[in-house]
């Protein structure tokens, strides 16, 4: 049978899904026409890392924090949330699909496919997913109560270093970035960049008195991200970069594929091991300020920012909380990025979802 580069939403697989098809044609799973296709079996060698992270055993509650049996489609499914696409396959579909893949594979066993699974790393120790978070935490209260340049509990900053390299990207000259401003008036296109030292209080990233210019990825973004009222009124500036821009990006870890992240350079395991301590930091940043946050609470994210700083990088770009699929960059350096033009709106209406 064959499956298809549609099966799939993690990039790593499609990519090497299209490399090694011989052509386009049906799927027999998600039913695309005219796609890169690929029969099962030949998907088998490529998956093998990812079928031997698996040991048969009654629930998956350490890795998924589930107390009920879980098979091993299902477990993919959840860990994996952009492994497949759930837009073109039902879950008895990749169960299926799944299948076929594995019994390619020399060490295929019914009933690890069959029967309720667990990762092994998470039986054997080795992926505590609190070790990382609790170091996090005891860093985080540390600095915010106890020292503030010395400290005890500190990071383990080359795993940092090591981690952060892999999730670093550069966006090319010429780039547009937004960034907002509520004024009554128009504002002027030298009124729409980072404030003054003088004048700059502490944000998510930026310490008291340095300022870093924080940027979105759309004009919509920019919208939620100001929180601005009915009737209020905004401008907003079009940044453009003169130079690339070298970041580290930690939005939306979790969409990352299991094969997506091996080209990223980590192992399967590997990645596995500092997962949840990146959607930790993740979560941090993303947090949006608010106004009964005291300026303490900023110090253990703007420690982060500047270690990230110090390693060479322009910014820090995060996913945003208040827009859904929008995404913000903290630039500790705007020295390439120009407001080429600026636009002025009243708002009119508000729209809710719950």
């Amino acid at each position: 049978m064959n499956c298809c580069v549609n099966c799939f939403a993690d990039q790593g697989l499609r990519n090497r899904i299209e490399a090694e098809s011989n052509g386009k044609g049906l799927c027999d799973f998600c039913e695309s026409k005219d796609v890169f296709v690929i029969a099962c079996e030949e998907l088998s060698d490529i998956f093998d890392a990812l079928f031997e992270l698996y040991i048969n055993h009654p629930t998956a509650a350490l890795s998924l924090k589930d107390d009920r049996p879980v098979s091993m489609h299902e477990h993919l499914i959840c860990y994996w949330p952009k492994l497949f696409d759930s837009n073109k396959l039902k879950s008895k579909d990749v169960k299926q699909l799944l299948n076929q893949i594995g019994r390619g594979w020399v060490g295929f066993k019914e009933s690890l496919f069959e029967e309720p699974v667990e990762l092994q790393i998470y039986l054997n120790g080795e992926a505590n997913d609190d070790s990382h978070r609790m170091q996090w935490e005891k860093f985080a209260s540390e600095i915010k109560e106890e020292n503030r340049f010395f400290i005890t509990n500190t990071l383990d900053l080359e795993l940092l270093e090591s981690t952060f390299s892999r999730f670093a990207k550069t966006y090319p000259a010429g780039t547009h970035f937004y960034r907002a401003r509520i004024s009554d008036r128009p504002l002027e296109i030298d009124e729409l960049g980072k404030p003054p030292k003088q004048f700059t209080t502490p944000g998510r990233a930026n310490p008291v008195g340095i300022p870093y210019l924080y940027i979105s990825e759309s004009e919509e973004t920019t919208f939620y991200e100001t929180r601005v009222s009915l009737h209020e009124s905004i401008s907003i500036g079009r940044f453009t970069l003169i130079a690339p821009l070298q970041i580290i990006s930690l939005k939306n870890i979790e969409d990352y594929g299991p094969f997506e992240i091996q080209d990223r350079g980590f192992d399967i395991e590997e990645f596995m091991l500092v997962r949840s301590y990146l959607l930790k930091l993740e979560e941090e940043l993303s947090k949006p300020v608010r106004k009964q946050d005291v300026n303490l609470d900023y110090l253990p994210t703007q420690y982060l920012c500047e270690y990230i700083k110090s390693l060479g990088f322009h910014a820090v770009e995060y996913r945003s909380a208040m827009k859904v699929g929008g995404y913000n960059l903290a630039v500790f350096n705007d020295a390439d990025l120009v407001c080429t033009g600026v636009k002025h709106y009243h708002v009119k209406g508000l729209k809710y979802d719950w």
